[in-house]
């Protein structure tokens, strides 16, 4: 997961100055949203992000199209796949021992990381440099051992023609995107996420697919494919959690392109974060709950039409939605306050 946090690092200071606070701190929610999606393919918790919930992603990729042209992963003319739905049986028997291994070794990674993230615990309190650092090498070697393994049995199962109609492939698929990533092969992650949105487009990986490669497209400063690729994301059947993600990222893309038009569009994502309704305190999703309100208000009150204010609010609901308007005429009311006086009048 360092590996992680130091490539989004580089990207987010690729940046132009302007950009660079907005991606470090949209970049702090991918750093956890990779964790734990990485983790949930694989159907297990996630560990902590080494060195805290720094910038979480990040890719050198070559350029796709644009947002109003071809939607991510869904124009190149290659055939479809079946999906779960219509999964070969045979396949799906034939698939699961390499699968099994594959997520044996993916549970193993994260173990180490666990077992890392403990280790820089103690190294910050002082305990037991000079072992620490020995060990810390040694995990960091094992690690890379099974990051490569269980890539390379993940490809096992995708590439093989006769496994292509495996009820596991999708999975495979998005795991097999992950531990490229882990391993600093975001080209290769990329090509991977491109590949499962494309040959099982209906698949419930793919809203998680396109999440992801909207990840790594706005930690490359490519806002537009950012932008299309969270719209993929939302067309899927994806819970609340993955929708809020997508909403996120989408806002802050929208935002950094500038304009008018991209402005309003990202006040509405970031209203549509708020009509999901709360999420369960101390998840990602309820940081990302306060953070879009609090966003909100504030892009509103310096960008937003105050007449339509209340048309506007109203569609967040009846919950969030007059407290947030209340919010956005108290800020209104204090800019049109005449400024203190530097000393008194006499």
């Amino acid at each position: 997961m360092s590996r992680v946090v130091e490539r989004a690092a580089k990207a987010a200071g690729s940046l132009t100055e302007p950009r660079r606070a907005a991606a470090r701190r949209i970049a702090a929610f991918m750093a956890l949203a990779l964790a734990s999606a990485g983790c949930a393919a694989h159907g297990a918790p996630a560990p902590p992000a080494r060195g805290g919930p720094e910038p979480g992603a990040s890719a050198a990729a070559p350029a796709h199209p644009a947002r109003g042209g071809a939607d991510p992963g869904a124009s190149a003319a290659a055939p479809a796949h079946p999906a779960r739905g219509g999964a070969d049986p045979g396949a799906s028997a034939a698939a699961e021992p390499l699968f099994r291994e594959a997520a044996s070794l993916a549970g193993r990674y994260r173990v180490i990381g666990v077992q890392l993230f403990v280790l820089d615990q103690a190294a910050e309190a002082g305990a037991a440099r000079a072992r620490g650092t020995a060990r810390r090498a040694a995990l960091e070697a094992e690690a890379a051992r099974v990051q490569a393994g269980a890539a390379a049995a993940y490809a096992a199962l995708v590439d093989a023609p006769t496994l292509r109609a495996a009820e596991q492939r999708p999975r495979a698929l998005l795991a097999l995107a992950r531990a490229l990533q882990d391993g600093g092969d975001a080209r290769g992650a990329e090509a991977r996420l491109r590949q499962l949105v494309l040959e099982h487009p209906a698949s419930g990986e793919a809203p998680e697919a396109y999440a992801a490669l909207a990840d790594l497209a706005f930690a490359a400063g490519r806002l537009d494919e950012a932008v299309s690729a969270c719209d993929g994301a939302l067309r899927g059947a994806a819970g609340a959690a993955l929708r809020k993600r997508a909403l996120y990222v989408k806002s802050w893309s929208l935002r950094g392109i500038g304009g008018r038009s991209a402005t309003e569009e990202a006040m509405r994502a970031l209203r549509a974060i708020v009509q999901l309704g709360p999420a369960p305190a101390g998840s990602l999703e309820a940081t990302i709950d306060a953070a879009a309100e609090r966003e909100l208000v504030e892009l509103y009150a310096a960008h937003g039409d105050l007449a339509q204010a209340r048309a506007f609010f109203a569609g967040a609901g009846e919950r969030a939605g007059p407290r947030l308007l209340g919010e956005v005429e108290a800020r209104a009311a204090r800019r049109g306050r005449p400024e203190p006086l530097d000393r008194p009048t006499l």
